[in-house]
C-alpha cells in the first residue's frame, strides 16, 4: 500500500493546528461572589475540520449564527465536555468528546461556536 492510501493513513501529519485546551476555574471573590477563569488543561496538535452553520434561536432568544467544527487529536483522559478549545485564534466549544472510528489512540471533539 503506498502511503496516504488508505484510512488512517499518513493521519499523523493531518495534526498540524496546535490548539490549547481549556477549562473553568472558580474561586469565591473577597466580596463573596464568585469569578471564573479559563485555565490551560493541555496543548494539543489538532485536525480542525469545519462542518458548516445554522440559524439558532429558540422561543424569545435572539437568533444567531452556530458555527460547527470537529477537531481529531490524540486521546486525552482529561478533555471533556463544556471545556474549550482555543485553535487559529479563535476558541470554541467543546459539545462532546468521542473516540474515532478510524484511528485508534485518538478522539474527536465536536465544537461549536455561535456568533450575534
Amino acid at each position: 500500500m503506498t502511503p496516504g492510501a488508505g484510512p488512517g493513513a499518513g493521519r499523523i501529519a493531518a495534526l498540524r493546528t496546535l490548539a490549547v485546551l481549556e477549562g473553568v476555574s472558580e474561586a469565591e471573590t473577597v466580596f463573596g461572589g464568585r469569578s471564573r477563569t479559563w485555565t490551560q488543561i493541555a496543548a494539543l496538535w489538532v485536525d480542525l475540520k469545519p462542518l458548516g452553520h445554522r440559524e439558532a434561536g429558540v422561543g424569545g432568544t435572539p437568533s444567531g449564527l452556530v458555527e460547527r467544527a470537529e477537531a481529531e487529536a490524540r486521546t486525552l483522559a482529561a478533555a471533556a465536555r463544556g471545556q474549550r478549545l482555543k485553535a487559529g485564534g479563535e476558541a470554541w466549544r467543546v459539545v462532546a468528546v468521542t473516540p474515532s472510528r478510524t484511528a485508534r489512540g485518538r478522539m474527536v471533539l465536536s465544537l461549536e461556536r455561535r456568533w450575534p
